[in-house]
């Protein structure tokens, strides 16, 4: 019989960008984040109701909403 065992890790990440606020590249309680395929990121920012485009290396490239 098999059975699932739940596991949570925080996550660890290689740098750290972005802050407090509202202009581009701010934040207002990030609540999730996706890499594609370029590996650009991209963070879903609650309290700005927007998702936000980084490159790989953190630099702000566009918003959407």
């Amino acid at each position: 019989m098999l059975t699932a065992e739940w596991i949570y890790a925080e996550p660890i990440f290689d740098y750290e960008f972005g802050s407090l606020g509202s202009g581009n590249g701010n934040f207002d309680a990030p609540s999730g984040v996706a890499v594609d395929s370029a590996g650009n990121i991209y963070v879903a920012d609650t309290n700005n109701n927007r998702v936000q485009k980084f490159d790989s290396s953190g630099n702000f490239v566009l918003k959407f909403g």
